[in-house]
């Protein structure tokens, strides 16, 4: 039973806070619910602005807008929601023993009475050390950041971008200053590929290719040191180079805003995010936290986690209410789905890469595929790459890799689900999908992977797409025609098409084969045939799709 004038204050109005208080004003008409922001503009789809700068959306204004087209302002929440916002009030301290949340706002400080507490913080961007503060060098958090660069670019004071960090936005802004503005873009990543927090070096190097194909100038394995900056440019110190542009974009991630959190005595979590129950709640009663601010726990390596996500932070946000209103609810562990559009190629990624997973599961394995995403004799079907990660001894697939034009977000979102549920190879085998020409192959392609990875540990061995082939013996199974439009470079190639195997097995060399075809699937059911006459032989997974979207091969 609700208290009568039980008082909510949410501090933070964005997805988890305003989602958060709009379900529970839906539950209970009668709560005091208060949220508290510091700044002026709120309720903003954070997500969408590279896609503004883009062009692709036409105006900022669509970020402030619900699905209807209302906007998204104070009398629309005042109105239509029934929830007071506190805008350009910031939230000092609080008080846990006395339930008051003290604030500044345009009336001066003042406390807020609680008796229940939700923190919907947020994250900010992280800086360098030491970062300089000057107009040329910007973040890419909230709309002052769009609104610089999209006058800087519209007037033609911007002409070379430098990103730091080819993570998520870093890959997005990449795209959206080089295909709209055909601005000069250098993106500088300290790992040794893009997106490498999600991928492994395969898909790495597709999305590396993908870049360098539309001309974006890509430093991996580059560690930046400082920037400096004056009114004629900005300049990028790495460990051994510099780097000049008109301006430069700090993109390397966010982390938690907990110094709220803090003052109350909330407890901290390992990834120095605000530690919370599966129920939201936080180390002391009655104060909650939701969204950007919080840790997560990952299904699969059990890790806790900051990761923060729009998709997460609204889930969190309502059902929060939920359990506010006297529903009871639990946040479970997350798999970690994420997509991004890179120019031409949709990439997504959920579990955990093989890198990752090698340091938690020692017999964990990865094998690959080019699958068509629709029928192949559909005109518009498309090729797509994926990449399973699973462990050998389990048979628990531990994640799921996807890029290419065609549909790859719709495996992502399938494979989550299984993951979640602890699916292992047997489960993916037997997925059941909605099957017609225009939509998926006969053979879903997530199911044929598991079937691939099933067939690896029987021994038809899948050797990593971007695995060196000077100095092996390669069996080329690919047609006269497939051989012309693509030439494989490295090892000593003996050319062999797929209906001649079997009547040409005998004469073969006895030297172990590494066996190739455009797409792995003839090159592996080729490498059980050598097998089952006692040869050694394994074979390239994915085959020449692999390579060619890696770009360690070309058409002819």
């Amino acid at each position: 039973m609700q208290k009568k004038n039980e008082r909510a204050v949410i501090v933070g109005a964005s997805a988890a806070g305003l989602r958060c208080a709009a379900r529970l004003r839906r539950l209970q008409a009668d709560r005091q619910i208060t949220v508290v922001e510091k700044g002026e503009v709120f309720s903003l789809a954070a997500c969408g602005m590279p896609y503004v700068l883009s062009g692709d959306i036409p105006q900022e204004g669509e970020l402030l807008k619900t699905d209807d087209g209302t906007l998204r302002d104070l009398a629309y929440f005042s109105e239509a929601k029934g929830i007071e916002i506190l805008s350009n009030t910031l939230a000092l301290s609080v008080d846990v023993e006395h339930h008051l949340l003290k604030v500044k706002g345009p009336g001066g400080v003042h406390e807020l009475p609680w008796d229940d507490l939700v923190l919907a913080t947020g994250a900010r961007p992280r800086r360098l050390p030491g970062q300089v503060q000057h107009p040329r060098v910007l973040s890419f958090h909230d709309l002052g950041d769009l609104r610089s660069l999209d006058e800087g670019l519209k007037k033609g004071k911007i002409r070379r971008v430098l990103i730091v960090g080819a993570g998520l936005v870093g890959c997005e802004l990449a795209e959206a200053f080089k295909a709209m503005w055909d601005s000069e873009v250098c993106l500088l990543e300290a790992g040794p590929w893009p997106l490498a927090q999600v991928l492994d070096s395969q898909s790495g190097a597709v999305v590396a290719h993908e870049m360098k194909r539309n001309e974006v100038e890509l430093h991996c394995d580059t560690f930046v040191k400082d920037i400096l900056a004056d009114d004629d440019g900005v300049v990028v110190r790495a460990q051994d180079c510099e780097y000049k542009g008109d301006v430069a974009i700090v993109a390397f991630g966010v982390q938690a805003r907990v110094e709220l959190a803090q003052s109350a005595g909330v407890r901290i979590g390992p990834s120095g995010a605000i530690a919370v129950d599966e129920h939201m709640s936080t180390s002391i009663p009655h104060i909650w936290a939701v969204g950007d601010c919080v840790e997560v726990s990952h299904v699969v390596s059990g890790a806790k986690l900051h990761m923060p996500m729009g998709s997460l932070a609204n889930r969190q946000g309502r059902m929060l209410a939920n359990i506010l209103a006297g529903r009871r609810q639990v946040f479970g562990a997350v798999a970690g789905a994420i997509a991004i559009k890179v120019f031409d190629l949709n990439v997504g990624a959920v579990g955990l890469s093989l890198d990752k997973a090698k340091k938690i599961f020692p017999t964990a394995e990865a094998v690959w595929s080019a699958p068509h995403d629709r029928a192949h004799y559909w005109p518009e079907s498309e090729t797509i790459l994926l990449q399973m990660v699973f462990d050998g001894e389990s048979r628990r697939v531990l994640g799921i890799q996807a890029l290419g034009k065609g549909e790859c977000a719709k495996r992502i979102d399938v494979a989550s689900q299984l993951i979640l549920a602890g699916a292992g190879l047997e489960d993916f085998c037997n997925l059941e999908h909605a099957y017609a020409p225009p939509y998926a192959p006969a053979m879903e392609p997530l199911a044929q992977l598991a079937m691939i990875a099933e067939n690896h540990l029987d021994g038809v061995c899948a050797k990593a797409p971007d695995s060196d082939l000077h100095g092996l013996k390669i069996l080329d199974v690919r047609t006269g025609d497939e051989r012309k439009e693509i030439d494989i470079p490295g090892g000593d190639t003996l050319a062999v098409e797929q209906m001649e195997i079997r009547s040409k097995l005998s004469q073969l060399p006895s030297e172990p084969f590494m066996v190739l075809c455009s797409r792995g699937t003839r090159s592996a059911e080729v490498c059980r045939l050598l097998r089952q006459h006692g040869r050694d032989a394994c074979y390239l997974g994915g085959g020449v799709a692999w390579l060619l979207a890696m770009g360690l091969v070309q058409k002819n």
